[in-house]
């Protein structure tokens, strides 16, 4: 009996342990063939098939998409935005936005040529007319958007951001020439984006 038990001792310390670095080490890819079906059992994956053919296509379209050239976001921001689009997922965010017609636009510079450049902005809605005043940021974002007496603008409180909408219905011409135009029927609001 005592030679038995020295037999299953020597049996247990006999058996090779797997090596395992972390604990994912085993899986070496997605366990797709060239044609992106997926195996039943290869390279460390089991099972979730349609979830690994998923992974597979997002990653061929990485491998050969064309590059992305934007100023406003980056190559990250618009690979994420095309896959939560491909998914379905719609994210909303509230943010204040003041909406009118731009009734005058004053920039200020400083007498000796250098320094901050302040400003006001006055927008007119059907309720009421209000004066803003304007930093350096808001009146680069202004001269870039080119906006004139007239014109009826949104302004996002939170960023900052001027979009020019169009020009005023009282201040067209009578031609369409310039663009859109907006009746004046504009106030503060939240919109739901």
């Amino acid at each position: 009996m005592a030679s038995l038990a020295a037999a299953q001792v020597q049996e247990v310390r006999n058996i090779t342990r797997i090596e395992r670095i972390g604990a994912h080490s085993h899986i070496r890819g997605l366990g797709l063939d060239d044609s992106l079906e997926p195996r039943a059992v290869s390279q460390g994956m089991v099972g979730q098939k349609m979830a690994r053919k998923a992974a597979g296509v997002v990653l061929q379209m990485i491998r050969e998409g064309s590059e992305i050239f934007s100023l406003e976001m980056s190559k990250t921001e618009a690979l994420t935005q095309a896959i939560r689009k491909s998914i379905g997922i719609r994210i909303k965010e509230e943010s204040e936005i003041i909406e009118g017609e731009v009734v005058e636009v004053v920039v200020e510079r400083a007498a000796g040529g250098g320094g901050a450049r302040v400003g006001k902005l006055t927008l007119k809605t059907t309720d009421m007319e209000t004066n803003y005043d304007m930093g350096a940021k808001m009146i680069d974002s202004l001269l870039k958007e080119k906006v004139q007496a007239g014109d009826v603008i949104t302004i996002d409180k939170a960023t900052g951001k001027i979009n020019k909408l169009g020009r005023s219905f009282a201040r067209a011409r009578d031609y369409d020439a310039t663009g859109m135009y907006l009746l004046c029927i504009l106030y503060v609001i939240y919109r739901v984006i």
